[in-house]
């Protein structure tokens, strides 16, 4: 079961390669929360990927029924020199997230807020128009969820954290062998914004991964994966099919 279905309890620990563990447990079923705040930075976050992404016809898929958040992904249909479609979320920054207590404060203050994005093929089966079917749909849910889960359980997401679905690295969706996320940034604009009230909100690049560039992740650090992803050239744009970089990374982590 992965964490589409179920979360696992949280507790820390940390990885050989430095890295802080979180586990989460699942949520106790309480009634649904009606958000508080509603898109307090979400004109400006439009403004800023129109900024970046010029020119590109755009459509809004409206979350119908929110909890806490309420979470809208902003698609941006592809052009003829740029052909991919731009996918980013808006609603997870109406809300600070819960940053490591042993941040400093003002290092902290500047991770409590981010929004989620990610680039599809130019042949990605969108529509202008009513909810793109399921085969097409996998993608959003994960951003969807993954925007509202830092506030669902009063953690945070950042550079480098990684996030496999389950225990047992379950497939994202039945066409993909991906088995969890990593969360990577963008270069100067295309990783923050810095917002007219004067807060830092991130802009946290969405990578579906496999179970094994997770545990060689955990195992050497963001840094070493990173790297690993520079030379063997994976596009940023997400392809569904790509090998898997660590097919052959067996080490079983320590404990």
């Amino acid at each position: 079961m992965g964490f589409l279905d179920k979360l696992f309890g949280k507790k820390q620990e940390v990885t050989p390669g430095g890295s802080p563990i979180y586990r989460y447990e699942a949520s106790d079923g309480q009634e649904l929360r009606t958000p508080e705040n509603t898109g307090v930075y979400a004109q400006e976050v439009e403004e800023h990927f129109d900024s970046l992404f010029p020119g590109r016809e755009s459509r809004v898929l409206h979350e119908i029924v929110s909890d806490l958040v309420h979470i809208d992904v902003h698609v941006m249909w592809p052009t003829e020199e740029q052909d991919f479609f731009v996918l980013y979320t808006t609603g997870m920054s109406d809300l600070s997230m819960t940053p490591d207590p042993n941040i400093p404060p003002q290092d902290s203050k500047d991770l409590e807020l981010a929004e989620l994005f990610l680039f599809l093929p130019g042949d990605w089966p969108l529509s202008k128009e009513g909810m793109p079917p399921e085969n097409a749909y996998w993608p959003i849910r994960i951003m969807k969820f993954m925007a509202r889960f830092p506030h669902e359980y009063h953690t945070w997401l950042g550079w480098g954290h990684t996030m496999p679905n389950g225990p047992d690295y379950a497939p994202l969706d039945d066409s993909v062998r991906f088995g969890g996320v990593v969360f990577s940034g963008g270069d100067g604009r295309l990783g923050r914004l810095d917002t007219k009230d004067g807060r830092r909100l991130s802009l946290l690049h969405v990578v579906p991964a496999y179970k094994e560039e997770i545990e060689y992740k955990l195992k050497y650090g963001m840094d070493a994966l990173m790297q690993l992803f520079q030379e063997k050239d994976v596009p940023i744009i997400l392809d569904p099919n790509r090998p898997n970089l660590c097919a052959d990374f067996k080490e079983i982590l320590d404990s």
